[in-house]
């Protein structure tokens, strides 16, 4: 159901809107390169904090922050696939409550620079579209495809009439609205001006011909051209590592006057799995900043507050079969403010800037919250094996080759496939795994195949087996194949055929078996909790048997309200639960990330639970750790200044 504004009065709950004032204006004048707010000049300094990438409960605290460093502005996206993640099921409530957000931020003084896409890229999963377009037949993203913009005009028409309210010219906080993101770089052959128009026209429609709407692009010719519309404002992104004197001449090419807008300053950078941490100096990113200054730009800091990608969020980046790379469950994004909301020497050297040209609010900035360590490793006693448990997880249908994610309405997550096969076998082969797949013959773990590294792989079984199995040709076995959707491509052309899965097919032997039997279970697995529910109906692998993918949870008591980080060390590869909450992926084998972002508010006070679904190895110990320091960087961290990799 859609949220409506709200506002408590004794028991009585109403609707009210900002109030709207024929005084507030917000325009752009060309002839003199700047804004005009209210018919003064104005320049906006911006934060970017995403509110679904933060507990709504912190909201305000961030907003205080961001005021405080001497910002006037906060930037954020909207995430369609939050709000919809189901076709016409709608979700404004909690951390999707975008109405709340946007009255948050004018209570802190704080104007806004809205970005609702429909495409975000955001390193947010399927850049913020929600994954059953895939399913719509003759579907085709980001260019003017008939499916496509029917349900880009639905979602609209839900969205738009809740942010309305919410314009400058209404009385509300938002000064700017993004027309599409980056367009320029969605891919070397697209360049769809009519979807581009499409979408101002429907901005139009609910909110106007007032409201300053704009695009924004990386700086290159191509990009800049085919991103922009006519007559639209434009505005730029790009990093430290450029001189905002030259950026501003590349953009006087294209747009002749106007105000110079850097829309994403990138203060830090994104991490991907098997990389290193980012680490732009504070130095850098502060003289760089004031450049802009001088040059009387706006400029946005993305992100000044990256948050988390909880659960399956995270995005990925693939710009042709056979590349893939994935995005870490922190989107810490080395921000002025930590993932947990903490100043840093950045904050404090961004702040010092912006004391040279406006007057600082009064302080002081506040400590960094405290953070909670467990005194004793949590024991994880129960043990619930996957392989054993199948029906407390999923609905298992008889199908064939290839059966996706998408064909049960599935968006993240795992999925399962199962083969009762007889008679030698050497070598197993799969073909278009989306994304990483573990394969197992009866119990025994042969190997994994990852997106990351290869497409399609091939598997060797161990001699021992092959020949246990050569001797006894009549003795049936399983192929069990664990699936793993490790993020849906957020960024690039290849995005609309990025399916979940086992794309192509299986070759036992050279020979495809795609059209025998196979057992299909779609896992989602966004929560483990119903099967704690029913520990009586488990049942248990034999005794002696090779490890299997298995769902590990422990209690334990936190009598405060303080954040922490669930620390994985000793353990592989999997999921981690709190209470009800996905918290994400863990890899601390691989890296850069070690430990999980745990915000306070998601504990109870008293008795909590924590589980893991661990796909790889099990710690010999059986225990978990919380502890009150994040680890983000297993690897060597580096300058990443010149890391641009879309």
């Amino acid at each position: 159901m859609i949220k409506c504004f709200t506002l408590l009065v004794g028991l009585l709950v109403v609707n009210v809107p900002p109030v709207a004032s024929n005084s507030r204006s917000f325009s752009v004048d060309w002839e003199n390169d700047r804004f005009l707010k209210d018919g003064k000049p104005f320049t906006y300094q911006s934060g970017g904090m995403h509110y679904f990438r933060v507990p709504h409960q912190y909201w305000s605290d961030r907003m205080n922050k961001i005021k405080l460093a001497g910002m006037n502005t906060l930037q954020t996206y909207i995430s369609w696939n939050s709000h919809e993640q189901v076709e016409g099921e709608f979700n404004f409530e909690g951390d999707n409550d975008i109405a709340e957000y946007l009255s948050l931020a004018q209570s802190h003084g704080l104007n806004v620079v809205l970005r609702p896409g429909p495409y975000i890229c955001a390193e947010w999963t399927f850049g913020g579209l929600p994954y059953w377009l895939l399913n719509k037949p003759g579907m085709e993203v980001r260019i003017y495809n008939k499916p496509y913009v029917e349900a880009i005009a639905k979602w609209f028409d839900v969205l738009f009439p809740i942010i309305k309210p919410f314009l400058y010219e209404n009385g509300g906080p938002i000064i700017t609205v993004q027309v599409e993101n980056e367009y320029g770089a969605y891919g070397p052959d697209v360049c769809d001006k009519k979807y581009l128009q499409f979408l101002l026209d429907l901005n139009k429609k609910y909110f106007g011909e007032n409201p300053v709407y704009f695009t924004m692009d990386n700086t290159s010719d191509k990009r800049l051209e085919c991103g922009a519309i006519p007559g639209l404002l434009k505005a730029l992104d790009f990093g430290p590592g450029n001189e905002p004197a030259q950026e501003l001449k590349m953009l006087r090419k294209f747009q002749a006057h106007g105000p110079f807008i850097n829309g994403e300053y990138w203060a830090g950078w994104f991490d991907k799995w098997g990389g290193r941490h980012a680490n732009r100096s504070a130095t850098k990113v502060a003289k760089s900043f004031d450049e802009m200054l001088q040059l009387n730009a706006s400029v946005n800091f993305y992100m000044f507050h990256g948050g988390t990608n909880f659960g399956y969020t995270n995005g990925a980046m693939s710009g042709k079969p056979g590349s893939y790379n994935v995005r870490v469950t922190s989107y810490d994004y080395n921000s002025p403010l930590s993932e947990a909301g903490d100043t840093t020497d950045k904050y404090f050297a961004i702040r010092n800037v912006m004391s040279k040209y406006v007057e600082l609010p009064p302080g002081p900035v506040p400590p960094n919250s405290p953070k909670w360590k467990s005194s004793v490793d949590i024991q994880m006693k129960t043990q619930i094996s996957l392989f054993d448990n199948l029906e407390q997880f999923s609905t298992c249908v008889e199908t064939k080759l290839p059966s996706l994610m998408e064909h049960f309405n599935q968006s993240d997550g795992f999925i399962l496939y199962q083969l009762q096969w007889s008679g030698p076998l050497q070598n197993i082969s799969l073909y278009g795994v989306h994304d990483r797949a573990t394969v197992f013959v009866d119990r025994q773990k042969i190997g994994s195949v990852n997106r990351m590294d290869f497409l399609n792989g091939s598997l060797i079984l161990p001699i021992e087996l092959s020949n246990q199995l050569n001797l006894k040709p009549d003795q049936g076995y399983t192929i069990t194949i664990l699936v793993e959707n490790l993020g849906r491509v957020n960024h690039g052309s290849y995005m609309a055929i990025d399916f979940k899965g086992i794309t192509n097919m299986v070759l036992l032997d050279g020979e495809s078996v795609n059209l025998e039997k196979w057992r299909v279970c779609p896992l989602p697995l966004n929560t483990v909790q119903p099967a704690l529910q029913k520990v009586d109906n488990l049942r248990y692998p034999p005794s002696g048997s090779p490890f299997t993918p298995t769902i590990f949870c422990g209690s334990f008591r936190k009598l405060n309200g303080d954040d922490t980080f669930l620390d994985p060390r000793g353990w592989e590869k999997g999921m981690a639960y709190l209470n009800e909450v996905n918290l994400g992926r863990y890899w601390p084998t691989e890296g850069p990330q070690v430990t999980l972002y745990a915000p306070g508010v998601y504990f109870k006070q008293g008795e909590n639970t924590v589980c893991l679904f661990e796909i790889e190895t099990a710690n010999p110990e059986n225990t978990l750790v919380f502890t009150d320091v994040p680890i983000l960087d297993k690897k060597k961290q580096g300058n990443s200044d010149d890391l641009v990799d879309f």
